[in-house]
């Protein structure tokens, strides 16, 4: 198992539940009219430069979102929580209002069966692979740009990531 907090040469991505599900969500980026964000997308994962915690995976997977499919078909880029994520975890913790906090790490759906809370768990991959996060959330209290300003980490939406990576539309003849 990982221990430490990774450093790269390149930089490394990690993303959001709200960035993935927004790319198919309407109006989204149709990977018939906008191949080039997906084929990037699909590079990077291949080349291990964009991650996610696996409760993304597990959120996107109990919301049964049209973007499923693609995660499943990328399942690589969607890590298991190791030891260096769950040390950062409670150090992230602090950082939430406490009520806040303990909701969401209660929510369940109607079986009973607890919701998968993906936020904190991008925030602990994000450091410790020393990953940039990728996210559609707005800044406000207890969401992810919030938090991630408070612990001094870089973070940007989804069109701010496209520009960083060299994401453009263009029409192909």
């Amino acid at each position: 198992m990982k221990m430490g907090i990774q450093k790269r040469l390149f930089p490394r991505y990690c993303i959001d539940a709200s960035a993935l599900i927004n790319l198919t969500r309407y109006p989204g980026y149709p990977r018939d009219i906008f191949p080039a964000i997906w084929e990037k997308l699909e590079s990077m994962v291949k080349k291990g430069e964009l991650i996610s915690p696996i409760e993304v995976y597990e959120e996107i997977e109990a919301r049964d979102d049209p973007i499923y499919q693609w995660c499943k078909q990328n399942r690589k880029m969607f890590k298991d929580i190791d030891d260096c994520q769950a040390q950062q975890l409670h150090q992230i913790e602090r950082k939430y209002d406490s009520t806040y906090w303990k909701n969401q790490m209660n929510i369940a759906d109607a079986s009973g069966k607890r919701k998968p809370w993906a936020d904190p768990w991008v925030i602990a991959l994000s450091i410790c692979e020393d990953a940039i996060i990728v996210t559609d959330e707005k800044n406000a209290p207890n969401h992810i740009p919030y938090i991630v300003r408070a612990i001094q980490r870089q973070c940007l939406n989804l069109i701010d990531f496209f520009k960083v990576v060299g994401i453009k539309y263009e029409v192909r003849k």
